[in-house]
């Protein structure tokens, strides 16, 4: 939920899928829109927060978006009827990554499927007039499909990731369509194995989504039992109601079958 996200969507005069970008509400020469910062060997993209953002949409140029949509065309391609989307990018890659490397392992990601919308609470009075302020400036997100909840360490929600202070520090979490992320995997692979050229042997896996207590009844039924109280309620099964599994190996094994 916390890896990175990318927002596309479709233009509706072209038909083009673009992707969400950031740029300053009012450019000065004074601050930058970026910087590039060099972190451990990485380089790192850092926005100057001394100014407010807003979303534009431009042609998708992030090589990573490109494969991605390659390899899955129908199953995060945004639709215009629709409105845009979020992409767990970094995720999805981190999947093809691992299929090319190591295409007979085995995985399991867990997470939030569902999150609640923003409990704005108290803060009503003062978010209708962020949201005011923020839309004549241009500053609140485009709603997009599988939007995230953004909340700060004080335990505040806010709108959109927009709109929360520049010197707060906050979470983000994005639910996780973990049906459509069991579907990338297999096509992932599908893809790796077709393109591998040094003669291995890719065993065809399976990949299943279901929900966390469900995953744990099946494959840790007996350590369910030791966290049951007398009642009969284990928190490992019944708390988090709103997180789910994606389980992946090959079908030669029985890891997860």
């Amino acid at each position: 939920d916390n890896l990175p996200h990318d927002k596309i969507g479709r233009c509706m005069e072209t038909g083009e899928i673009v992707q969400a970008e950031l740029t300053p509400v009012v450019p000065t020469a004074e601050f930058g829109t970026a910087t590039d910062v060099v972190e451990g060997g990485c380089i790192s993209h850092h926005l100057d927060t001394s100014q407010a953002y807003m979303e534009t949409f431009a042609p998708i140029s992030d090589p990573l978006l490109q494969n991605i949509l390659a390899i899955a065309p129908s199953l995060y391609t945004p639709t215009i009827s629709h409105g845009p989307r979020w992409v767990p990018t970094v995720a999805l890659g981190l999947l093809i990554q691992l299929f090319e490397r190591r295409p007979n392992s085995s995985v399991v990601f867990a997470d939030f499927d569902w999150l609640p919308p923003p409990d704005l609470g108290s803060m009503m009075s003062v978010t209708a007039t962020t949201r005011q302020d923020s839309h004549s400036d241009g500053i609140l997100a485009e709603p997009a499909l599988g939007d995230p909840l953004v909340t700060d360490m004080d335990g505040n929600d806010h709108p959109c990731y927009l709109t929360s202070p520049p010197d707060v520090l906050c979470d983000i979490l994005f639910p996780t369509d973990f049906g459509r992320l069991a579907t990338f995997a297999k096509l992932a692979h599908a893809s790796a194995a077709k393109s591998s050229n040094n003669g291995a042997k890719t065993i065809p896996i399976s990949a299943s989504a279901m929900k966390q207590g469900d995953f744990l009844m099946r494959y840790g039924f007996e350590e369910v039992n030791k966290t049951r109280g007398w009642s009969g309620y284990s928190p490992l099964v019944d708390d988090f109601g709103n997180c789910s599994v994606l389980a992946v190996s090959p079908r030669s094994t029985s890891n997860f079958q």
